[in-house]
């Protein structure tokens, strides 16, 4: 794991101050169309269905493209942090996942690689659902269909009486033990 470097994260704002005068390579900045619609408190959980061999296959990529059998390999970026990324970052950034997730640099710079790379297959393999909740904002009206069918009558007046007076005197007798 590479640890934060605070001097790693000077060299970022001097990159960047460097692009915006036009010189170097400019920084690679992207708009993340799953925040909000993927992670743990969503539908979708935090590992989609629909998303999950497409980071896994991705985090797994020879970074270094080295040759088989010349000693060398990479190892694999995180899945863990990729879904983290796209259920937690609004714009991804080498910067901002830095900062987001301590991370030195280059091992940012190739997450934002990694999203950049993921980006177009998640969004064909996405479900029909969310592809309509990206677009218009809300979930079509006929998906969520309410099957709950009561079978039973309601309690009569009388019934619902003595329901709570039992519950009065099992609180009483709580009470008093």
């Amino acid at each position: 794991m590479t640890s934060y470097n605070p001097a790693q994260h000077e060299a970022i704002t001097t990159a960047e101050a460097t692009t915006k005068r036009g010189r170097g390579r400019p920084t690679k900045i992207i708009t993340n169309l799953f925040f909000g619609f993927i992670g743990p408190t969503t539908d979708y959980g935090q590992y989609p269905i629909f998303a999950i061999d497409i980071l896994e296959g991705i985090a797994r990529l020879d970074w270094h493209d080295r040759l088989i059998g010349s000693g060398g390999s990479s190892k694999p970026l995180s899945v863990k942090r990729l879904v983290a990324i796209l259920a937690e970052l609004e714009v991804v950034s080498a910067a901002t996942i830095m900062t987001q997730y301590r991370l030195g640099l280059r091992q940012a710079q190739r997450y934002v690689k990694a999203i950049e790379l993921a980006m177009p297959y998640l969004l064909r393999s996405r479900p029909e659902d969310l592809s309509h909740e990206m677009r218009y904002g809300f979930l079509k009206a006929d998906t969520r269909v309410n099957e709950w069918e009561d079978q039973l009558e309601p309690p009569s007046p009388e019934d619902l009486a003595k329901l709570h007076q039992d519950l009065r005197t099992l609180g009483a007798e709580s009470v008093s033990d």
